[in-house]
């Protein structure tokens, strides 16, 4: 309930402007938040299913073309609640065992569903703050 919202007041004619060459729009900021979800609601089946589960590491560089994602920011958004709401349905249908079965990562000691939660939750704020930051800052790339 809060990056549709966000993203809804958001002007389209901010969402694809480039501040830098490799620098993600607003448009591919909102399409990896909601291009995630599936990735991570796989990982909390996998901790949940999986006796002795191993999560491979994610690295976005390796994403296919972020402004072709979607066919609009709309879709987009839709996928994302969606898969959210999966998300939630999972979590709050875990046991206590479920929710504390560590997984084995290469990048962290300790990853559990709740760890996972929480990633999900900085992760999209961070990315919210760098959309406002090319959506409110007055910037001399943009002209002022």
């Amino acid at each position: 309930s809060i990056v549709a919202p966000f993203a809804a007041g958001i002007e389209p004619a901010f969402l694809d402007r480039r501040r830098g060459p490799d620098v993600w729009t607003i448009r591919e900021h909102l399409y990896h938040i909601a291009g995630v979800q599936m990735l991570l609601l796989g990982r909390m089946k996998t901790i949940r299913d999986v006796p002795s589960p191993v999560i491979e590491p994610y690295f976005p560089q390796n994403e296919e073309k972020l402004d072709r994602r979607y066919g609009s920011l709309r879709e987009a958004l839709s996928e994302y609640e969606r898969l959210r709401g999966e998300q939630v349905r999972l979590v709050r249908s875990c046991s206590p065992e479920e929710l504390e079965r560590c997984a084995e990562h290469k990048e962290y000691t300790r990853y559990t569903i709740p760890v996972i939660v929480r990633h999900m939750i900085f992760h999209e704020y961070w990315h919210m703050y760098r959309i406002e930051e090319l959506w409110l800052t007055r910037d001399e790339y943009f002209g002022g």
